[in-house]
């Protein structure tokens, strides 16, 4: 399996004192080796607040450029029509179940009360052209995969939450 975009919903626990101005970070993981690290944060936005609920969308080879599992890359010169993996995006051999972990992370220690977190992916899959060609093509709708609905206070400040929360997709 290969996904192509990934979108987190991440939503603020709407009740008194939840939001935060703290940076929050999601580190992407397969089976243990960290591929990406995603900032949860918009620059022109109170990204969470009390109650808020924001898309962080990480789509194409800028955002998710080809990680290989399992596939092993071609040698440098060497083509194959069609080619065994896309020219970008992050491949789960296995599938994502027992897989895949999310690691949120807060940066300082302005509390944040993290409500659910939804994850969805764009995969890439071979798909006919023509009658006798394939090519890898992103889906075109979103697959849901989960969601963590356990509230959780996060913050630098071990008196008022954990600075990182695991979430593993079993």
């Amino acid at each position: 399996m290969w996904i192509g975009a990934i979108r987190l919903d991440v939503r603020t626990k709407d009740q008194t004192f939840a939001g935060t101005d703290s940076l929050v970070q999601a580190k992407f993981i397969r089976d243990g080796a960290v591929l990406r690290v995603l900032n949860l944060d918009y620059p022109a936005e109170n990204d969470h607040e009390q109650g808020a609920e924001r898309n962080y969308d990480y789509i194409g080879a800028t955002r998710l450029p080809r990680m290989n599992d399992q596939t092993p890359s071609l040698p440098d010169g060497i083509g194959q029509d069609p080619m065994p993996y896309p020219s970008y995006g992050i491949e789960f051999s296995n599938g994502l179940h027992g897989h895949l972990k999310l690691q949120l992370k807060i940066g300082n220690d302005d509390m944040w009360i993290k409500d659910n977190v939804d994850l969805y992916v764009l995969q890439i899959r071979q798909k006919a052209t023509s009658f006798d060609t394939l090519d890898w093509q992103e889906d075109s709708d979103w697959t849901y995969v989960g969601t963590w609905g356990q509230d959780v206070a996060m913050s630098t400040d071990s008196g008022e939450g954990t600075t990182t929360w695991n979430l593993n997709l079993t």
